[in-house]
Formats: structure tokens, sequence, C-alpha cells
């Protein structure tokens, strides 16, 4: 036999062996053309995806036409998650499919995902828009990143299961082949929005360092798989964007500006991947403290100028700052300028010039940028600002949390002149960490203010919302609450926070987590804007209407389920978060140890209210309340400026019972000695800012509303007789080696 022959026979030989690999493999052209997986070093381990309780194995594609090939590249990505793919026919029906279908009625851009009794359907007006929301889809629920980018991989979830909901309430008129699959008309609002406060939770506003805080919730440490996923947790509880805000407060602890807006932009990013817009919230005269020090920041030149914009240095200022802020003008759908509370302007003048000057910063890099001001203080005229600026701007205004607020004139002058507006909603999901920082559970207290809000939309209508997002994950149920009612205000609260509990532990503890979420709510919210309101004569902490007993009682068996959870070791159901469900109840437990705690001291406290009015004596009484004083723990949560809030009205209630049977109130001392602390790292923290001595009044730490006026001066006094501040005869103080904290250049 010759050679060329038996080179013949080993090549038939060896593509004889080929294709019988192919064959037992089950390769084909498909799967060999199939683009590589981005990041695809180590094997993903396979998860199982379900949706609703059903797996996705029992789905059928369906799809033609146009929608053929981004049917086909679903089935990858479910390939990619699960290792499975799905049957794809062009006709006919199933029991349970995902339609990916063309839809004449919609426009580019227009969001075309909706989740009916488990049914899913995926549609856009073309080839390239269904493609598009193949990719969100993706995204939002197969446990995908970046589908469609050269980042595009699986995220690294705690667990083996992935779970769809079966339902997705806000959900847009759909059509295929003219046959509508539509179960609600349209949301009360369109574009809602959580706001992404970027205090640092172990030292919020910058005054002191807590080193016993968790970082659970601290954002800007997260790895760009529990960012992603935390924007996708807001994805999936109704928002349909975010709002992140930039301050140098965040850029002092992070050592510059350069890694804040490098994580803002990756939220950004992660935003319009899964089809959410993203709002860049600005500090609009506000561009040192907080840690931050920069000594060419100038606004009147020690008041040299009547205005800010006369003054040279200040327009360098603004100059300088905006253009920082503009870096992150090609990623924002929106802009809001911030100017009062904080802020260095006085006039709607002076804020409607610069405000000028940012809004051609953004628009020279992205002339679509919707441009806004900040107007929920009441202190800038809505219709002045909007004709200094020519009526291009978006003003936001608050939400109506009083009951004899009238806020109607507002949007009188938003209809009459035509100016859109939008809703920016403070301290309702919950209050700012930088003073009074703890997990809030609202849910009954947004309906209120929402219904109460929506009296106004005869009048105008508001064309966006966003609720303040400061403590992060563990008020997502807030959020979910509050999302889901800006979607429609009918709603239940109590069953929205049974949905969020279920969507979080599954059946069989959510009614466990329920209880829990209920305790809170109770335990620190009550029933009214006014019971929430630590400024409030009928704030809950302090009033005879707290129901000690029976909180006492139900925060001992919320700990037990918490313990009962927590040893269960549980998956995320159908909210992803960034941390696993264990961590998640593990950082809410010290919050009803909190409740607990303060509970029983009520109950004690109660019972020698009744002691003193049978007569016992002065010596006794003083026994009985130091046996109690022991402050409330801090343990790990979040500690803002103003202290915990339950040992923050703990001491309150001792210094009234004290003065009412005219005893000393029993003094903590770490528990002084950090109040303390507070009140002088304040101090030096605006005393950083300047060259020259700064001199402040002995009740001006927190404007007197943290500890009260009279205990302000009394531990002010202190810090004068301890040496640390030295008081002048005109009885302001200073920071006694104010040379040493002086910004130099």
């Amino acid at each position: 036999m010759s050679k060329r022959k038996l080179g013949y026979i080993a090549y038939a030989g060896i593509a004889f062996v080929l294709l019988l690999f192919a064959l037992v493999t089950g390769m084909d052209a498909r799967k060999m053309t199939r683009q590589k997986e981005p990041n695809a070093g180590a094997a993903q381990e396979e998860k199982t995806i379900f949706i609703g309780g059903v797996p996705i194995g029992d789905y059928v594609i369906l799809a033609r036409g146009v929608a053929s090939a981004p049917a086909e590249h679903l089935n990858d990505y479910v390939e990619m998650v699960s290792g499975e793919r799905l049957k794809i026919q062009a006709f006919g029906s199933a029991e349970k499919s995902i339609k990916v279908v063309k839809d004449t009625s919609m426009t580019p851009g227009q969001s075309g995902i909706s989740i009916i009794g488990g049914n899913v359907t995926i549609s856009g007006c073309n080839g390239e828009e269904i493609e598009k929301q193949v990719r969100i889809f993706a995204n939002a629920y197969l446990g995908i990143a970046f589908a469609g980018e050269d980042r595009e991989h699986v995220l690294k979830q705690d667990g083996s299961e992935i779970h769809v909901p079966a339902q997705v309430r806000d959900v847009r008129m759909i059509y295929d082949e003219g046959v509508a699959t539509q179960d609600r008309e349209s949301a009360w609002n369109e574009k809602r929005e959580p706001i992404i406060c970027l205090w640092k939770t172990d030292a919020p506003r910058g005054v002191t360092q807590n080193p016993a805080t968790s970082l659970k919730c601290e954002l800007l440490s997260y790895s760009d798989d529990q960012l992603y996923t935390y924007v996708k947790m807001m994805k999936s509880i109704g928002y349909t964007g975010i709002q992140v805000t930039d301050m140098c407060s965040a850029w002092a602890y992070y050592g510059n500006y350069e890694f804040v807006h490098d994580r803002i932009r990756f939220m950004a990013d992660a935003a319009h991947s899964l089809g959410m817009d993203f709002t860049l919230w600005v500090w609009g005269a506000e561009f040192d403290g907080y840690r931050w020090t920069d000594d060419t920041v100038d606004y009147y030149a020690n008041y040299t100028y009547a205005k800010a914009f006369e003054n040279p240095a200040a327009l360098r200022t603004f100059e300088k700052y905006y253009s920082i802020y503009a870096e992150l003008a090609d990623c924002c759908d929106r802009v809001i300028a911030h100017y009062n509370d904080p802020g260095n302007l006085n006039t709607t003048e002076e804020i409607a010039y610069f405000a000028k000057i940012l809004r051609e910063k953004f628009r020279a890099v992205n002339p679509d940028v919707n441009f806004g001001v900040s107007c929920y203080t009441h202190e800038i005229d809505v219709r002045e600002i909007s004709n200094l600026m020519g009526g291009d701007v978006t003003v936001y205004l608050g939400a109506r949390t009083k009951k004899d607020a009238t806020w109607s004139y507002e949007r009188g002058l938003c209809r009459d002149d035509k100016i859109d507006f939008g809703i920016w909603s403070w301290n309702l999901t919950e209050q700012e960490i930088d003073q009074l920082a703890m997990m809030n559970v609202n849910a009954n207290l947004i309906k209120d203010v929402y219904l109460r809000t929506a009296e106004q939309d005869p009048v105008a209508k508001p064309s966006y919302w966003s609720e303040m997002d400061s403590y992060h994950v563990l008020n997502v149920f807030s959020h979910y609450c509050a999302a889901n009612l800006l979607i429609d205000p009918a709603l239940a609260p109590e069953e929205l926070l049974y949905e969020a509990s279920l969507k979080v532990v599954g059946s069989d503890y959510a009614e466990k987590l329920f209880q829990t979420l209920l305790l809170i709510e109770d335990a620190r919210t009550g029933s009214s804007w006014e019971t929430f309101k630590c400024e409030s004569e009928d704030y809950l902490l302090l009033s005879d209407e707290y129901p000690a007993a029976d909180i006492m009682v139900r925060a001992n068996e919320c700990l037990g389920y918490l313990d009962e959870m927590i040893r269960a070791d549980l998956q995320t159901n159908e909210i992803p978060l960034p941390m696993s469900v264990t961590e998640l109840l593990e950082l809410i437990k010290p919050h009803v140890q909190q409740i607990y705690e303060f509970a029983k001291f009520r109950n004690r406290l109660n019972e020698l209210y009744v002691e003193a009015e049978g007569g016992v004596s002065k010596i006794q009484l003083q026994l009985w309340l130091s046996d109690i004083a022991k402050p409330i723990p801090e343990y790990n949560v979040i500690v803002g400026v103003w202290g915990i809030p339950e040992a923050r009205a703990q001491y309150e209630l001792m210094e009234r019972f004290c003065k009412n049977y005219d005893l000393p109130v029993p003094q903590d001392p770490t528990f002084i000695y950090y109040r303390k602390l507070k009140i002088y790292n304040e101090f030096v923290t605006w005393q950083r800012k300047s060259k020259s001595r700064v001199v402040f009044a002995k009740g001006g730490f927190q404007w007197s509303v943290a500890y009260g006026l009279e205990e302000t001066i009394r531990l002010t006094r202190q810090l004068v007789d301890e040496g640390l501040l030295t008081e002048l005869d005109n009885g302001l103080v200073y920071v006694t080696n104010w040379r040493n904290y002086r910004f130099d250049d």
C-alpha cells in the first residue's frame, strides 16, 4: 500500500473520530460558533432557575421572524447560568412560556418586559430593541451582569438557585400578534428612584468614626458584583432608576473624588444595563467641610461682596467643583443641584446664576440631560428660579408629610407656568443616618404621606419621585413598600411587607420575618409623621403612649425568630441582595435587641413613676433608677451624630423623671464621653476649614437638637473645664489648640 493511501486512511480515521466525538457530545454548528463568555476563567457553578416556583426547564420560548435571533441569545443566557437549553418554537402555545415578540405599538427605548402569572413576555419595536430587552431581562432576572458587553459574566451569588418573580406589578401594555396581555394601564408615578446617599456609614457627617459599625452596608466598599447586585435589588423591588448623591463628604474618607466617581459611574452603568435611569444629585454650593478641606474654596470673601457671583474667587470655586461634577455628565439622564441645607448662597438670584453654569457644563457633554434644582426646603421660589433660568429647569418639591401642610400653592405655580416638577422625599422611608441613624420600617407612614401628597395631583402631577436610601440594605423593606406604593398607592402596606418578607426568606419563614418587621414599625415609627419624627411633641419613643409591655414581649419573640432563621442559613429568594440572607438577618438582630432593651427600660421606668407617687424616698428612687440607667448598647449598628434613638430617648426620659422628683440624672461615663467627643469633633471639623480661629456658641452643636439645649450647654461647659475648649468673655467658645487643626497650605 502506498504512503499516499496510508495518509488518506489516516485522515479519514481522524475525521471519523472527530465526527463521532461531535455526535456523542452533542456539538453542533450553533454551539461551536457561540461567543466566548467573557471572564470565563474558572468554571461557573450551574444554578437552578425558577420562575415563580416552576423550574425554567419546564418553559418553552415562543419566537419567530425578527425575534428569532434574540430568542436564541436568551437561550444562550439561560444555558450560561443553568447549563440547560429551552425548546424554541415559532407557533403554538405552552402552559409556561417566554414570548419574545415584535410589538409595533412600542417606541425605541420603551421598557418591554412583563411577567404575569409566571408567563414572560419580552418585546420591542424591532429586532435591535428586542435584543436590548433580552439583555435587560438576563441582567435583571437571570443572574447575568452587563449582558452583551465585554464585561458580561454570571454574578457571584450565594446558593445554587435563582428565583424570577411570577408577577411584576408594574407592566405596560404588551401586544403579541395583536392580542393584549395587560393587567394594568399605568403607574401612579412612572419615574421613581431611591436617593442613594453616600454618607460614610461608620462616620456620617465626618464627625466621629465608630470602629464597631459593621461595614456590610457601606456601598463604596462593595465589590463590583455586590454593587451591581445592589442596583439590581432596587430594580427588583419596583424602582425605575437610581439617584446617587455626589458630595465632598464622600470624597473625604476615600481620599479623592476620583474613586467616588469611579463607583458612581459603575452604578450608572449597572443601572443602564438593567434598563434603569441614572440621576446624579450634587451639592450645588457646599464644597468643603465634613473632613474635606480645600483652601481655594470661597463664597463671599468674608462678605466683601454682596453677591457671590461678584467675587472672582467664588467664580473660580464654582467653576472648579462644577467641572468635577460634570466629569460624570456623559452617564447621567438627570441632574439635581441642591443649594439649601447645606449651602452657602443667600438668594435665588445667586442660585440661578450658578445653576446655569452647572447646566451648561453638563449640557456641553450631554445635551439631552434633564437639569433640575432642589426646592424641597421651600426656601427657593419655584417661579423665580424657573424665570431666572429661562424655564429650562425641573424643580423638586417635598412630599406632604404633615396633616396641616398646604403645598398646593407651589403646584399651582408649576401648573400655571408649565414648570416640570418632581418630588424629592427626605426622611420618610427612614431618617438620614448623619443625625439619628436606625433601621426603619415605615410602610403605613409612607402610604399616609403618599395619599396626602396625591390630593394635590389635580392641581399638577409630578413627573418623578425619589425616596431617601441612607441605611441602604437594612431599609430594603421600607423601599419595597415605597416603590410599590408609587406604582399603586391603593395597595395595602402590610400586604406589601409580607410580600417583601416572602421574597427574602421564602414561605417557611415569611411570617416570622413579617412579624419582626411589624415590631420594628410599631416600636420606632408608630402611626404618623408626628410619632416618627424625634423633634415632634408626639415622638413615639418619648410618648406616654409607647406600648412598652407589648413591645418587650414581641421583641423577645422576634429575637427567637431571627435566631431560628439565622441557623437555617437561607438563600435569597426573589429580591437579590448584595449579601447573604443570613448576613442581613444578623444585621437586623441588634436593632431588635435595642428595641427589647428600651422596652424593658420603659416598663421599669413606668413602675418607678408608680413607686414615686406612692411616697418612696428619693434615696430609694435614685438607687432604682441607677439600676436601669445603663445606656442601650450600640452593638455594631450605624450610629449618627445624635447617637442611637433608644439610648438618646432613654437619657431624655431619665432627665424628665429626675426633674419631676428633684433627682440628679445618672451619668454613665462612657455614654457622656462619646457625647462630648462628638461635640468636640464637630467643632474641630469646622475649625479645619479655616486658617483663623473659629468660635462657636455653647449650645451650637447640631443646632441644640441632638441632645437638647440645656444638655448641650452642660456638656460644652465640661469641655471648657477639661481644657479642650476655651470660653471667651462674650460666652462663645473655641477649640483650645485650634492651631493644631488650622488648615494650612
